[in-house]
């Protein structure tokens, strides 16, 4: 399920870290809503979808970020903020 890490190429994040980020950010904002509006139709409808369609494919993603050694997940923080700083400075 997991690609090659991304180097300095258009992709920063390989498929897994990118899929887990997007699941991340989806379910920060269907919680954050739920608060304010915990019998919202429409986000209990978007929080269902979100199961049925991402949770299983982001759950195997977060298996596989979950096996990185200390030491892989340190080199690929460098590496995304190696590569984030050069293209701000680009």
């Amino acid at each position: 399920m997991t690609t090659p890490p991304a180097g300095t190429g258009r992709q920063l994040l390989d498929a897994d870290e990118a899929r887990v980020a997007r699941a991340s950010r989806e379910l920060t904002k269907i919680a954050a809503a739920l608060v304010s509006r915990p019998m919202d139709r429409g986000l209990h409808e978007q929080m269902r979808a979100f199961l049925d369609r991402e949770s299983e494919a982001s759950l195997a993603s977060w298996d596989v970020l979950l096996q990185r050694t200390p030491d892989q997940l340190k080199e690929r923080i460098s590496t995304v903020l190696t590569v984030q700083a050069l293209r701000t400075a680009s």
